[in-house]
């Protein structure tokens, strides 16, 4: 696929920003949703392979006419070139994660369900992308913020790949585990509705979370490790606290360096 092919199949005109493209992306994505098209699922799924092309062509070209802009301008506020590969990483890992929750992934009852399970597949491809670009950087010589950034980066997407792998499926049983099962499920819920709320807030505008939804979220999780720890639910918890935590940890560093810092990329 050519520059002008994946313009005119994404109906984008350049100028164009990253921002717009995204908007732009996600918004294609649900359209060929295999939801929107049952009577014609390879139809879907061809196109999706087509916008994911499109997308990645358009993205490389718009990052790398940024690192030319920000070569050639002199200004003392400019950023560092390592800020343009840790947006593209997360850009990646971002896209991954959009995609998961686009599908409903989160549910592993449908994981291995025909187009759900290719959808899980590229999901899991582009957040490993993400995380090979941070591994690529990681060895280098970096300024403290942004190897901290890195560092975060790395930890959430490893956690969120962790995750992923979790396909354990409940059974009712009324035991033990049938309660342990009550309260992982409580977290588990909190804790997806959390990570779309704050990462993708235009797509999940309606959605309604309690309260200290961080807070309630560990909350569950850890009474399945401290009241229920003869469970078979401990280590699925204990992932989903690692992810709780990593993100927070990743969303706390980003506000307190944007309070201190100018801020080029996140939104946070």
């Amino acid at each position: 696929m050519t520059l002008p092919e994946a313009l005119s199949f994404m109906h984008i005109n350049l100028p164009t920003t990253l921002t717009d493209l995204e908007t732009t992306y996600r918004s294609l994505i649900k359209q060929y949703h295999p939801d929107r098209n049952q009577d014609r699922l390879q139809w879907s799924h061809e196109m999706t392979l087509r916008l994911n092309e499109a997308y990645t062509l358009i993205r490389d070209v718009l990052t790398k006419n940024t690192v030319e802009a920000e070569e050639t301008e002199e200004e003392p506020n400019t950023p560092s070139p390592i800020y343009t590969e840790l947006q593209k990483a997360w850009q990646k890992i971002e896209n991954g994660i959009h995609l998961f929750y686009t599908y409903g992934l989160e549910n592993p009852h449908i994981r291995q369900e025909g187009p759900f399970h290719i959808k899980f597949i590229l999901a899991q491809k582009q957040i490993k992308q993400g995380k090979k670009i941070l591994e690529l950087y990681e060895q280098k010589p970096l300024l403290p913020e942004d190897r901290e950034e890195l560092s975060l980066q790395k930890s959430f997407c490893e956690a969120f790949l962790q995750n992923m792998r979790i396909q354990k499926t409940f059974v009712a049983d009324g035991s033990i585990h049938h309660k342990a099962y009550k309260h992982y499920y409580n977290g588990s819920r909190l804790l997806d509705g959390f990570l779309k709320k704050i990462l993708f807030p235009e797509d999940y505008s309606n959605l309604i979370l309690p309260p200290k939804c961080s807070t309630l979220c560990q909350q569950e999780l850890l009474t399945v490790l401290l009241h229920y720890h003869q469970s078979t639910w401990v280590g699925e918890a204990t992932i989903k606290l690692a992810l709780l935590e990593s993100f927070l940890n990743l969303m706390n560093f980003r506000k307190e360096r944007d309070s201190s810092h100018r801020s080029f990329f996140y939104r946070f």
